[in-house]
This record gives C-alpha cells, sequence and structure tokens, in this order.
C-alpha cells in the first residue's frame, strides 16, 4: 500500500514537474518513484519467501522480475515514441497517468485482499 501511494505521489510529481518546469518537485518525483519500486519489489520477495517452498524460490524470482521488468522496459520506450510525436509535456503527462492507474490498481487490489483475509470482527 505504501509503495502504492510513493508511486502515485511521483507520479502526481512527475506531471506538475514537467508540465510547470519545476526541477526541486522533479527530484521529489525521483525519490518517491524509487520508493515506490523499492517497496513493491519488498513486497513481491516477502510473498515469495512466504508463499514458495524454498526449493521454487529461485524460479519464482525469475518470474517476478520477468513480469516487471518487461512492462519497465516497454513503458519508457513507448513514453519515447509518444513524446517524438507530442512533445515532453504531454509524453510525461501519458506515462504519469498510465502508471499512476497502475498504482492505483495494485493498491486497491491489495486492499481488497487485505480485507477478505483479514476482516474486522465486530
Amino acid at each position: 500500500m505504501m509503495g502504492a501511494a510513493a508511486t502515485i505521489l511521483s507520479m502526481f510529481g512527475i506531471a506538475i514537474a514537467v508540465n510547470g518546469s519545476i526541477a526541486a518537485l522533479l527530484v521529489a518525483a525521483a525519490l518517491f518513484a524509487g520508493a515506490g519500486q523499492s517497496l513493491g519489489q519488498y513486497g513481491g520477495l516477502t510473498l515469495i519467501g512466504l508463499h514458495v517452498p524454498a526449493h521454487r524460490r529461485a524460479e519464482a524470482n525469475s518470474v517476478l522480475n520477468f513480469g516487471g521488468y518487461i512492462p519497465a522496459g516497454l513503458l519508457p520506450v513507448a513514453t519515447g515514441c509518444l513524446i517524438d510525436l507530442t512533445g515532453l509535456a504531454v509524453g510525461a503527462t501519458a506515462f504519469a497517468i498510465v502508471l499512476a492507474m497502475a498504482a492505483i490498481a495494485g493498491g486497491l487490489f491489495v486492499a481488497h485482499r487485505l480485507a477478505k483475509e483479514h476482516p474486522k470482527r465486530a
């Protein structure tokens, strides 16, 4: 949940920084992006440690990396193409919207799973 929140803050910061030419906000957005990525990776590795048998953890880690780094490579390339066509502000804002939507979806998924697994007792 914290990783999703950090990523959303980062994308909000990127959109404002690029459209407003605010370098300090871009630095803050980069820090939030790093925190979001780190917390997401930590969450994935924690889930592997908790739910994958020891003899299958290397495979699970490979799948986690494959599933994470393919989209992480494709999105910036697509954004670069969009920037070439439309300009930096439009491309960076589109990038921020797509990633913020993914972070929101991930955060909602985690919140739903937590509520399902740990219902509040009356």
